[in-house]
C-alpha cells in the first residue's frame, strides 16, 4: 500500500475480503524473512552489515477507500487494526521475535502451524489487552534441530507462568533456551519469572502485560 519512513505497510482482503487473507498474510510475513535470511547471506559474503526487520499483523474493521484531500488523495485504510499492527511490528524488539501477530489474525487462520503464544498485552494508546502470538514457519526446517523441542518446553513454561507458578515456568523456559539457544521469547520469560518471583503481582493478577512504548 504504501511506504512510512523505513516500513512497508500491505493490506489483505481490500478491497474485497477473501476466505484466505489472514494466512496469505502470515505466509507472505514468513517468506519475507526466508528470502531476507538469503539476501543477510549475499550481504555477509561482500562484507557488508545484515539488514533485520519485524513484522506486525492484525485482522479487523477499517475504513477503506481514497482517503485526503481533492489535492493529494491516496487508497489506503485507516483504523484501529491498522494501529495494533504498527504497535505489535514495534513489540518485536520486546519479545526478541520477527513475526507477531493478533489473536483476531489467529482466529482467522485455517491452518495454524508454526505458532505459539507470546502474551496477553497493552499496547500503548490502548486500553484493552489483546492476546499476541508469533508465527516461525519460516525456520520450518529447524523443526528437528530445536526448534520442536523448545516449542513443546516453551508451552508448558507458559502454562507455568499463567498459573503463576514461576520457578516450574522458569525451569521449563530454560530448557527451551537449551534446547534452542537465543531464542527471545524464552530469555525475556526467564528474566519475568525471576522478576515475578521476587515481587509477586497481587492474586487475582490478570497475566495482562501494559507495553509502555511503541
Amino acid at each position: 500500500d504504501k511506504y512510512i519512513g523505513d516500513a512497508i505497510m500491505a493490506l489483505f482482503g481490500a478491497p474485497f475480503e477473501g476466505p484466505n487473507d489472514a494466512d496469505n498474510a502470515i505466509s507472505t510475513a514468513n517468506k519475507m524473512m526466508v528470502e531476507l535470511k538469503a539476501l543477510n547471506l549475499k550481504r555477509a559474503a561482500m562484507g557488508e552489515p545484515s539488514i533485520d526487520i519485524g513484522l506486525g499483523i492484525s485482522t479487523g474493521n477499517v475504513i477503506v477507500g481514497n482517503i485526503g484531500s481533492i489535492k493529494r488523495m491516496e487508497y489506503t485504510v485507516i483504523g484501529d487494526s491498522v494501529n495494533l499492527a504498527s504497535r505489535l511490528e514495534g513489540a518485536n524488539k520486546a519479545y526478541g521475535s520477527k513475526i507477531l501477530f493478533s489473536e483476531f489474525t489467529h482466529a482467522r487462520l485455517a491452518d495454524p502451524q508454526l505458532v505459539r503464544e507470546i502474551d496477553l498485552i497493552r499496547v500503548k494508546g490502548k486500553d484493552f489487552p489483546v492476546g499476541v502470538h508469533e508465527s516461525l514457519g519460516y525456520r520450518a526446517d529447524e523443526i528437528d534441530c530445536g526448534l520442536g523441542t523448545m516449542l513443546e518446553h516453551y508451552a508448558r513454561g507458559f502454562a507455568a507462568y499463567r498459573a503463576m507458578a514461576w520457578g516450574d515456568a522458569e525451569q521449563h523456559f530454560l530448557a527451551a533456551l537449551k534446547a534452542l539457544p537465543g531464542d527471545g521469547p524464552s530469555a525475556m520469560y526467564v528474566e519475568r519469572c525471576r522478576a515475578f518471583a521476587a515481587a509477586p503481582p497481587e492474586r487475582d493478577w490478570d497475566g495482562v502485560w501494559t507495553l509502555t512504548s511503541k
